[in-house]
């Protein structure tokens, strides 16, 4: 009797459509695969609005801002579909007040303190521009998804300085990152342009050029 039990269901389980026997088996283990982060290599130029930056900078209001547009193409990508993807980050810089201990060269240079300046070469330098990328990579548009939490920084990129960007995760998209893998590196090219970022003592700058021989993305 136990025997023919057994063939019974045996017969009753052949009958079955396969998803019916899945059921009756119960559900299997599976793991999703986290997907993989893409690594490119970065190409940019910023481009910064108005009169540029200059040690004294623009007598302005309180207020008004200033914005510093970079166009970066990645190239050079893990996944080659990834390549000649463009990324537009908007950092708006708020006009400040010069001071005789962070800025000694705007004071003499004959700006008051009680006022406030745009373009402002010292404080383009300082961590108002980093908390300002900071806000402008909220919500950046990557590979369909959206860039969250990212944390921007000063720091050397290579044998340049320049910014990183890190701790980000792009969410959605076609290639959404696991964790907290996304970064950013962004060198300064150390040129024409940008020597006179860091002396700040000629011609007005009115564009940064990233090097793209160190200067990477990974999302």
């Amino acid at each position: 009797m136990h025997m023919h039990r057994k063939i019974l269901m045996g017969v009753f389980a052949l009958a079955l459509p396969a998803t019916s026997v899945a059921l009756l088996q119960g559900p299997a283990s599976a793991t999703k695969a986290l997907p993989n982060p893409v690594t490119c290599g970065l190409s940019a130029t910023a481009n910064i609005s108005g009169a540029g930056l200059t040690v004294p900078g623009t007598l302005s209001a309180k207020g008004q801002t200033q914005t510093t547009t970079v166009v970066a193409t990645l190239n050079g990508c893990s996944i080659p579909a990834a390549n000649g993807t463009v990324l537009t980050i908007v950092v708006s810089t708020a006009a400040a007040k010069p001071s005789p201990a962070k800025d000694p060269k705007a004071i003499a240079a004959g700006d008051s303190k009680k006022s406030y300046y745009l373009g402002m070469c010292e404080n383009f330098a300082s961590t108002a521009t980093t908390k300002s990328l900071g806000k402008a990579l909220k919500n950046l548009p990557v590979f369909g998804g959206i860039l969250k939490g990212a944390k921007a920084s000063e720091g050397t990129v290579g044998d340049d300085v320049g910014f990183t960007v890190t701790h980000g995760t792009v969410k959605g998209g076609t290639y959404p990152t696991a964790g907290h893998a996304a970064t950013i590196g962004a060198g300064l090219t150390n040129d024409a342009n940008n020597t006179n970022l860091i002396t700040c003592d000629g011609t007005p700058v009115t564009s940064l050029d990233i090097d793209p021989s160190v200067s990477t993305a990974t999302l």
